[in-house]
């Protein structure tokens, strides 16, 4: 077992991490709310799970017609906690599961199954041909050629987002690297240059851990993931719908 957790990749690593962290909290969480009763009001953390999974209950609620949202709500939250986790770890030291390319392509293949069998199982194999051919049989092609681009590119919108917050991460270092031997050639090769350089290194990585890492680590993370959520949320709710 040992050896099979080290020779993963550090963001399958954290996927674990974040996976096993996450059950714990929620099968703790899920006890307290299963001791309460109709009467007591939820405190502290019991109380903001409550109001969490309210909140996104009724969105979900707003997407189906019907009430198959109550099948899909538990995966939709559980996907929505995993990546807004996912997408801030790095704030822990951890490196980011969709920063792989092959995780994030997994959530692309993961939606694109998911709608598929929920389509077939809700609205069986009959209905959800008739809905594949549409209008015509000749616009079949682009129906498919939609119904898998979809989810691919929701795959990518993930994996895009931290490589380019990744990207102009090391794009700023890299200046506040260049401007520090700027300023040490010009001051000179004494304290004062040693002084500048030190001074703009101080500044970059202080820029970076300030402004750039709260904003895309937190911000646009956070963003991200509940545009998966409510993409994934759309494209099922049209899968299985009338």
């Amino acid at each position: 077992m040992i050896d099979f957790y080290v020779g993963l990749s550090n963001g399958l690593k954290s996927s674990l991490i974040i996976t096993v962290v996450i059950s714990i909290v929620l099968i703790i969480i899920g006890s307290r709310v299963k001791k309460l009763e109709a009467a007591d009001a939820p405190t502290g953390v019991t109380l903001i799970a409550v109001v969490f999974v309210k909140g996104m209950n009724n969105m979900l609620h707003d997407f189906f017609n019907s009430k198959n949202w109550k099948a899909f709500a538990p995966l939709m939250i559980t996907i929505f906690i995993y990546l807004l986790f996912a997408n801030t770890v790095s704030l822990f030291g951890l490196s980011t599961p969709l920063a792989n390319i092959s995780v994030a392509l997994s959530f692309s293949i993961f939606a694109f199954v998911s709608i598929q069998v929920a389509a077939l199982i809700i609205k069986r194999p009959k209905g959800r041909v008739k809905d594949l051919l549409g209008d015509s049989p000749v616009l079949l092609p682009i129906t498919l050629i939609g119904e898998i681009s979809t989810p691919f590119a929701m795959g990518l919108r993930l994996f895009g987002n931290l490589l380019s917050g990744s990207i102009i991460g090391i794009i700023v270092y890299g200046l506040s690297h260049a401007f520090g031997l700027f300023v040490d050639g010009i001051l000179g090769s004494g304290a004062l240059g040693a002084i500048g350089y030190t001074l703009s290194q101080v500044f970059g990585v202080g820029f970076g851990a300030i402004v750039l890492h709260p904003i895309f680590d937190i911000f646009f993370g956070a963003i991200q993931a509940y545009v998966y959520f409510i993409l994934f949320s759309i494209f099922l709710s049209m899968a299985v719908e009338d």
